[in-house]
């Protein structure tokens, strides 16, 4: 069964701006393996437009753990050794977004689905900008294998 092995630890660094003081580990019964945001990771958590007023009230950091899974999926394409695809992507934040871990609950189904079909709708960009947002601080991107 999906679960987080670990608790969410964050904090501000800007405006909506937030950083992993701890690894994020995500253990996916759909990837088969275990997915770990890294310490220093800099995501904007669950990017919900706020001209979608309803959707932002009710999701609003409901789902941050979930989301930065997400935001790490879209920014490496990449998990563990194995790439991954935008669909792909977007179905670990539906995954996630119902498991349970320390200090998450897991999403109802009908806030699930609105999660996803904001991904699928709205993520194609994000998707494509992805590896050239990519922000882990105290980590040398020149330092990383090719």
């Amino acid at each position: 069964m999906s679960r987080f092995l670990t608790s969410l630890q964050i904090e501000q660094i800007g405006t909506d701006r937030w950083k992993l003081l701890a690894p994020l580990q995500y253990e996916s019964d759909f990837l088969r393996c275990t997915v770990i945001a890294p310490e220093g990771f800099v995501t904007d958590l669950l990017s919900i437009p706020r001209w979608l007023p309803i959707t932002y009230a009710t999701l609003y950091g409901r789902a941050n753990a979930p989301g930065v899974l997400h935001d790490f999926c879209y920014q490496t394409n990449r998990v563990i050794y194995r790439t991954i695809d935008r669909s792909e992507a977007d179905y670990v934040l539906w995954e996630a977004a119902g498991a349970a871990g320390p200090g998450i609950e897991a999403a109802s189904w009908w806030d699930r689905q609105r999660l996803w079909a904001g991904v699928r709708i709205g993520g194609r960009a994000a998707w494509a900008s992805g590896p050239d947002r990519l922000v882990v601080l105290g980590w040398d991107r020149r330092s990383r294998p090719r």
